[in-house]
């Protein structure tokens, strides 16, 4: 099987963290432990940007649900 990837649609883990507001050892320690996929060029790991896009979502999802949470109580 073939992926075909632009590097458009790479970014490096420090320039992913940064988007996240995460430390890029947070994002090292997602992608030891399979958290996250990733690429592996030539020793430069990179994240796709919809990975990064999801996880954008994933936490204004939470943000929202607790703010949510603390306006009903």
């Amino acid at each position: 099987m073939e992926i075909r990837i632009k590097s458009d649609d790479l970014l490096t883990v420090p320039k992913a963290a940064k988007q996240l507001g995460r430390g890029k050892m947070t994002l090292y320690r997602w992608i030891k432990a399979n958290k996250i996929i990733y690429v592996d060029l030539g020793g430069v790991l990179f994240i796709p940007k919809s990975v990064v896009a999801r996880l954008q979502n994933e936490k204004a999802a939470e943000s929202k649900k607790s703010a949510e949470k603390g306006a009903v109580e």
